[in-house]
């Protein structure tokens, strides 16, 4: 937790809005012949695809289960950029977050679904690229935000595709925000800096979503490079 005047928006409540939003990005066009995963496989595959506290051992570990509010978010994005609903997916499980205190804290976490195609994959990656994409997300994570601030508090935000940092899957896209909470505590004006990387990618079926979110400081693109080559791993070889 970062610390703060008494009355501003904890860092957690931030960290909880913006991973509900980011959590649905997915990527992806099939190019291989993966297996084809089933409906009774799909919950035990989702899982071993994700990040586990051995891979980032120096961070704390929270339980993160997926919230009904999480879901309404992923229908809610669906529903403006044209994407796949959450209750098509065979299967979609989340990791812990896993937080880091001190001058800069970080929460990381991934998000898993299976879907019953590559054909909606696909249709997932048209949407999150497309036109409608990234705006549908953006004035839904500021609005995610402001229901989480004190009354009088405002958010900066601007986010933009940046250079993919995963390569030898299917598909993939890195989706940074910058963010600013203005905040105030009595006669006390606070501006809280937030950044989100959102690293994602595809293999067959499966759509795997790696968010970052850091105060203070800019994530780091090796951790994120690093992580992101786990996580292709266990995908080759649960999948491939």
């Amino acid at each position: 937790m970062s610390r703060k005047p008494e009355g501003l928006v904890t860092r957690r409540a931030a960290v909880g809005a913006l991973v509900a939003v980011l959590s649905v990005c997915v990527v992806g066009t099939t190019l291989a012949a993966e297996r084809t995963i089933t409906r009774a496989e799909a919950a035990s595959v989702a899982a071993s695809l994700n990040l586990r506290h051995s891979d980032v051992p120096t961070l704390s570990e929270q339980s993160n289960p997926i919230t009904s509010q999480e879901r309404h978010t992923e229908q809610v994005l669906a529903t403006c950029d044209g994407g796949v609903p959450a209750t098509e997916s065979l299967a979609e499980v989340q990791s812990p977050d896993f937080n880091g205190s001190g001058k800069s804290p970080v929460t990381l976490s991934t998000d898993v679904a299976i879907l019953p195609s590559a054909a909606l994959v696909a249709r997932d990656l048209a949407a999150i690229t497309g036109p409608k994409g990234l705006p549908c997300l953006q004035s839904r994570l500021r609005n995610q935000l402001l229901a989480t601030l004190p009354k009088g508090d405002t958010v900066s935000l601007h986010g933009a595709f940046a250079p993919s940092l995963v390569t030898g899957t299917d598909g993939a896209f890195t989706l940074r925000f910058a963010l600013v909470v203005h905040a105030t505590s009595g006669a006390t004006k606070v501006n809280v800096p937030l950044y989100a990387d959102e690293v994602g990618f595809t293999f067959g079926q499966a759509e795997v979503s790696f968010g970052y979110i850091a105060t203070g400081a800019e994530p780091s693109i090796a951790l994120e490079r690093r992580l992101a080559a786990v996580l292709v791993g266990r995908a080759r070889a649960a999948i491939g």
